[in-house]
């Protein structure tokens, strides 16, 4: 067993997205970096977005429902859902999307490459083309972390980086402030339209952060994006 099974555990990730446009003497491209801070305590996890000041908090009831809570750390305020229920249009079903950023499903269907290391150290890598794209993956299977990312779709490219890992961090209290914001439930919003934060905060969809989701942060689908 290694100490750091990543059942408790503060991991940074860094995500930059480079998009190229146009060729020959019109060629530019943009980059996009954003932060994610993925939190874990037994079976919760929070991906907490330090620019936007929103964590959401995915937690597993008994063993197969997810139950979601979005907390808006800059009012101290949280959005709770039942386990699932389903908001705008989506369910959530598969934890391991939430809890590792990338599904079991999605690492199922890539193909590895090599494996290094032993024990706590090992380290997998794993590759996937697709028609839409290829994949790269650096995986830490005895924490469950994705350790290096990347995605290239048309004139994307995006990689995800873990930064830092702190197996010391402080989880419980992380978690248990949380706990004390001024709560509502998504099913009352509809009823109060008195409370104008609610009425707004409502329609923002759930940041779709995992890496084998392909959502930007505006929730759009990447695969096969067209630019227009």
């Amino acid at each position: 067993m290694c100490k750091e099974n990543g059942k408790q555990v503060k991991a940074d990730y860094t995500i930059k997205t480079t998009t190229h446009t146009a060729t020959g003497a019109d060629a530019h491209h943009s980059i996009r970096e954003s932060n994610l801070l993925l939190w874990r305590m037994d079976n919760k996890v929070a991906h907490q977005y330090p620019s936007t000041q929103i964590t959401e908090v995915y937690t597993l009831v008994r063993n197969k429902l997810i139950k979601p809570v979005r907390y808006f750390d800059g009012h101290q305020r949280a959005i709770e859902y039942q386990p699932g229920e389903t908001i705008h249009g989506k369910k959530e079903t598969d934890f391991s999307y939430r809890y590792q950023l990338i599904s079991d499903t999605f690492i199922d269907n890539m193909t590895l490459v090599s494996s290094e290391g032993k024990h706590c150290n090992q380290k997998d890598t794993y590759t996937l083309k697709t028609a839409t794209g290829s994949f790269s993956l650096v995986w830490l299977p005895q924490q469950q972390l994705i350790e290096r990312f990347d995605i290239e779709q048309g004139n994307m490219h995006r990689t995800w980086t873990l930064t830092n890992t702190d197996y010391e961090a402080d989880v419980s209290t992380f978690f248990a402030k949380r706990i004390d914001y001024q709560s509502t439930d998504y099913a009352d919003i509809g009823d109060d339209h008195t409370d104008p934060f609610l009425t707004k905060m409502v329609t923002q969809g759930f940041i779709e952060a995992g890496a084998s989701g392909f959502y930007d942060q505006h929730g759009r689908a990447l695969e096969g994006e067209h630019n227009h």
